[in-house]
């Protein structure tokens, strides 16, 4: 099973705090929700759990239409962004995939019974790929999975990018998978859907609601239709449905919740860097470092704070981490507690 971050109860077990206590950095879940709208939603939901959900999510796949632009038929929803990932390699059966690393561990899990092919975006080159390793691998795959914005560093690809991998993917039947679990962080963009192309997109983390599980998918609607079919009935439960409908009519939120990270992201990144870590380039909500502190995460758990050491991540190793940005209150704890540390590593 892949490690994440966010596991209370595991980190309650290893440093004897109670879950509610840990100030916690190590999921990238936006501090500001979940927004009133979606908190009034479950609440007047409650009693729809004696229910079956609609198998359809007609609402909530309404309001997904509006969002994005796109007709119902080529949108998705399901039981979090990893249950769909795993229905996508279920439906395509690929015999190679190519993946672009570091990232997210469960696209090797979900590719578990196909051939990886890897290729590496560098430390030295600030995690930015080398686009013709890029269309090399997707010269020789079945598909090609890359997020944009890349986690754990943050990164967006360029659209002129990803259009060329498409093409190449396209040219031999093959599929591009575009992660966009953290696109909602990111100025609004114009979707445009082509055969080959699935785009997988998380609704959990903006909303702060990944005790739910939800996200979606976006496809032609013959590729849409042949992942539906992975997928088991009432994948999408009624409290979620109600939820995601909420969200996503909160343009206030978003409003919101886009202000906070203009003005806190660039807050913790120099935080960081005062302190001596090597802040690599990224657009969202979480921050990628490196610091010669091979056990920090350790150190800072003992003390209630959470972060994720990235040293399980292939192309990385002991001594980078990743945080998520928080509340300014939050944020200066964290950069108090890592400059405590850094002084006295002995101390905790």
């Amino acid at each position: 099973m892949a490690k994440h971050g966010g596991n209370l109860q595991a980190a309650a077990e290893q440093y004897g705090v109670p879950p509610e206590s840990f100030l916690d950095f190590s999921a990238n879940i936006n501090p500001l929700g979940p927004p009133q709208l979606v908190k009034q939603a479950i609440l007047r939901g409650v009693e729809s759990v004696m229910h079956y959900p609609d198998p359809e999510a007609s609402g909530l796949h309404l309001a997904l239409a509006e969002k994005t632009g796109l007709p119902g038929a080529c949108i998705l929803a399901g039981n979090g962004a990893a249950e769909l990932l795993f229905a996508i390699f279920h439906a395509l059966r690929p015999k190679r995939v190519g993946l672009l690393q570091p990232c997210f561990a469960e696209y090797a899990e979900a590719a578990q019974e196909a051939e990886l092919v890897s290729v590496y975006a560098r430390a030295e080159d600030d995690f930015l790929p080398v686009k013709a390793e890029l269309l090399a691998v997707c010269g020789e795959v079945d598909v090609f999975v890359i997020a944009s914005p890349n986690n754990p560093n943050g990164r967006t690809v360029p659209q002129e990018w990803l259009e060329e991998l498409a093409d190449v993917l396209a040219a031999r039947g093959a599929f591009l998978v575009v992660d966009e679990a953290f696109v909602d962080f990111l100025p609004e963009r114009r979707v445009t859907l082509r055969p080959n192309v699935i785009l997988l997109r998380s609704l959990t983390k903006f909303y702060a609601i990944p005790g739910l599980r939800l996200g979606y998918l976006l496809g032609e609607q013959k590729l849409v239709a042949r992942i539906k079919r992975e997928l088991p009935p009432w994948s999408v439960n009624v409290l979620a449905q109600l939820a995601g409908v909420a969200g996503l009519q909160d343009a206030v939120f978003t409003e919101r919740t886009l202000a906070w990270l203009t003005e806190e992201r660039p807050f913790l990144v120099a935080g960081l860097q005062q302190l001596g870590a090597k802040v690599y380039s990224g657009e969202v909500n979480f921050v990628l470092f490196a610091l010669p502190q091979p056990d920090l995460a350790e150190r800072l758990g003992r003390r209630g704070i959470l972060i994720r050491s990235c040293a399980d991540y292939p192309g990385l190793g002991d001594g980078f981490y990743r945080v998520a940005v928080r509340t300014r209150e939050e944020n200066l704890q964290l950069l108090q507690a890592v400059k405590e540390e850094i002084a006295c590593p002995t101390c905790s």
